[in-house]
Order: structure tokens, then sequence, then C-alpha cells
């Protein structure tokens, strides 16, 4: 018998040391792995290393009696292993038939390979017809309409004059992560003027998640309680490059709630208006999304959570039904290497490949 334990510690050294100190000195080391652990609310990381490591089990011979038990039950320990194996192989065939069932249409008909493909990693049957003409398309011609179809804006337009930027979407879309993500991309790495203005003081916590972020990155943070509140506040910081403004999570059903939060956003006067939408989501909830925010004037989609969707067809599905440019994607908590540019022929790559 085999004993297998994962050891986790900042150095390798001392990894090894917890790894003799569980197993023993006699063991052997499967893998070791680099891992960068966020510090700092994520903002900063610290390196550590995992290993996995693996030794035999003490063990003693059993009683002589024991012995000629198992010498006596070892053919029906053996028909019950040839049991199981049948038993393994029969759900493996039945799995495969399932398999092959998907990769046709629901009249019958089966798919070409590119179409399958597609439908198996989330893309609805009605927009693969569309998109893969013949029985011989390619990944070639596949690829070429899936970027013609996935439009993006590219990053926050500073060249303008002042950007003010508000990102909208319904609770737990992680919107006030994306705006530290944001805010520390532009602050640090872009040298930009930033301030935050935070319309969310209804979800416990809110507001001090984003005065932390504020606090480490040195900027302002201004926190509005009624409509009359936001004009003055964006007025106060005239001379900042960009103004990013987190708004309170609303349900995508509760249209009267969709409303007071427009009432709220309508003074900053934003000049670009992020959706977020979980890529975790289903379908419907997705639609139900971009129709009730849009009258929020969203202009962008914000993809959310793709690290955590398993089919990433909904990037094509979200970008044919809202027919908005993709602006950003999220695939982490990590502030801010978790956040990237939106790219249309990544994005495309990541529907015909299944994952980013």
């Amino acid at each position: 018998m085999m004993r297998v334990v994962r050891v986790r510690s900042c150095n390798l050294h001392r990894a090894l040391d917890e790894a003799k100190r569980q197993l023993g000195a006699d063991f052997a080391v499967l893998y070791t792995k680099q891992l960068e652990e966020p510090n700092w609310l994520g903002i900063r990381r610290k390196r550590a290393v995992e290993l996995l490591a693996a030794a035999d089990a003490p063990s003693c011979s059993p009683p002589r009696d024991e012995a000629r038990l198992c010498a006596i039950e070892t053919p029906a320990a053996a028909k019950a292993a040839d049991a199981q194996v049948t038993r393994e192989l029969t759900e493996m065939r039945t799995l495969l038939a399932r398999i092959d069932e998907r990769m046709q249409s629901p009249s019958g008909c089966k798919l070409p390979a590119a179409a399958a493909r597609l439908v198996r990693n989330g893309v609805s049957e009605k927009l693969v017809r569309a998109l893969v003409k013949g029985e011989d398309a390619g990944m070639r011609e596949v690829l070429e309409g899936l970027r013609a179809r996935i439009q993006c804006s590219g990053p926050i337009d500073l060249k303008q004059g002042q950007a003010r930027v508000a990102l909208v979407g319904p609770t737990g879309t992680g919107k006030t992560t994306t705006i530290a993500k944001l805010a520390s991309q532009y602050s640090l790495v872009n040298s930009a003027k930033v301030a935050l203005v935070t319309l969310d003081t209804y979800r416990i916590g809110a507001v001090e998640q984003l005065a932390t972020y504020a606090r480490i990155l040195n900027i302002p943070l201004e926190t509005a309680l009624e409509p009359e509140d936001v004009e003055p506040l964006i007025a106060k910081h005239s001379d900042k490059d960009l103004i990013l403004i987190d708004t309170v999570g609303r349900s995508q059903r509760n249209h009267k709630q969709i409303e007071e939060l427009n009432a709220m956003l309508k003074p900053a006067r934003p000049t670009e208006v992020h959706l977020a939408v979980s890529a975790s989501s289903s379908v419907e909830a997705q639609h139900e999304t971009i129709v009730a925010f849009s009258r929020l004037g969203a202009d962008r989609l914000l993809l959310t959570k793709l690290d955590e969707c398993s089919r990433t067809g909904c990037i094509l599905e979200l970008a044919m039904f809202s027919l908005l440019p993709f602006s950003y994607v999220t695939i982490g908590q990590e502030v801010p290497d978790d956040l990237m540019l939106a790219d249309g022929e990544r994005l495309a790559e990541a529907v015909w490949q299944g994952r980013l």
C-alpha cells in the first residue's frame, strides 16, 4: 500500500523536510510545482513550492490462518474483480454512446465535425449552422467566422479627455474586484490619475473592500448616498484622467431597482458603461441581464469569471445576442493580474478550443 501526501511550503527545502516528517526518510517525489500565492489582498504575490510525495505504507504479514483463508478466497475475489471490470467497460460504452448522441442535432442528422465541436463547447446549433457551411469546413474557416462575429472595443479611451467608466450588472458578477483590477492597471501600469466613486452602499462590506484597495493604491475614493451626491463628487476630481464608478448589483428581474440605479448613475454622465456578465451564468440569465441592463446605456460587455466557465461557447452567444463589443475579461480573483483586455482572435480561439 502506498501513502501519498501533498506538501506546500515557501521553498523546496522546507517542503522536503515536511514530506520527510510525514512519510519518513524513504520517500519518492512524484512532482514539484512552483506557485505564486496572493498576498496583500492579491495585489502582491509570494512564491511557494508544492510537491507530491509518496512512500510505501508499513505493512505486516497476516497470521498463517488468515493467509490460508485469503488463498482459499482468491478465486471468488478474482471473479468479483472480473465483474467490476465488466461493469466499468459497460459504463464506458454508455458514456461513448452519449457523446455520440451529442454529436447529432435534435433532428437526428449528424453534424459536420467542426459544427459538432462548437456544439460541444456550448454554441447553440442555430448559430453553428449559420457559422459552419458545408461538410468540409475546417478550423481556419471557422476561426475566421468567429473572429468576424466577436467584436472588441479596445482599452478605456483616455485620449478624449476625462473618462468616466461605470460598471453595472447583477449581484455576484465581480464588479468591485474588477474595479480594483482596472484601478491597479491604470494607476500603476499606465500612470494615469485615477479616482473611485462607489454607488454601492447596500452590500455589507462593499465600501470597506473598495476603501482597502484605494488605500493600497493611494487613490481617492468617494461614496455617493443619494443621486444629488454624485455630480459634486465627480466634479471634485476634474483633474483626474479616469474615474471608475462602482454600482450596486441588482437582479436582472427587478426592473424597479434597475430604474433606481439608473437614477443614481445619470448624474455621473459616464463616457463608457461596461455591463459585467458572468461567463458561468446560464445562457438564459445572460440574455435576461443584457436586456434588463440595456436601459442603463451599456455599450460594452465585460466578461467575468471565464476561468469558472466549463463551456466557452457563451462568448459567441453573448456577442451575437447583445451586438456589443467585449472590453475586458477576468480570469480569476488576483488583482491586477487576472484581468485581460478582450482580444477578438484570442476569444475566437477560446470558443474553438473550449478553453482560454
